[in-house]
Formats: structure tokens, sequence, C-alpha cells
């Protein structure tokens, strides 16, 4: 599972603040996957302002292995 982070971009203050997470569940690329989680969380997070834009970026991946 991937972890996305859900931001809503403000064009009159120019600022991004996130607003939800996203967890793509698919095992496997079907072609379009990141298009319908955008359009899933635009769904989710929309807002009646005109001024403002909903953008995904994936999280980080955090090792969690102890053995450096």
């Amino acid at each position: 599972m991937k972890a996305y982070t859900v931001y809503r971009f403000d064009y009159t203050r120019q600022e991004r603040e996130a607003v939800g997470k996203l967890l793509e569940r698919r095992s496997r690329d079907r072609g379009n996957n990141i298009e319908a989680l955008l359009r899933l969380a635009r769904k989710l997070y929309s807002t009646s302002s005109l001024d403002s834009h909903i953008v995904i970026t994936p999280d980080p991946v955090i090792s969690t292995d102890t053995d450096n």
C-alpha cells in the first residue's frame, strides 16, 4: 500500500495546506491509479472556493531497517 498526502493549494495566498491522506490499496498498476486517486481526493476534500486546487503527493517511504 502507498500513502498519499492531499494538499489544497490556495492561489490567492500562494500556500498549500495538508487536508488529509489517501491510501492506494491496489496491488498492481491498472494504468490510471494516480488519476483515480486524484478524482477521489477532489470528491472527498473539495471546497466551494474557486481559488483553490487539490494536489496529491506520495509520502516518503520510511525504512524500518535497524541494521545500518
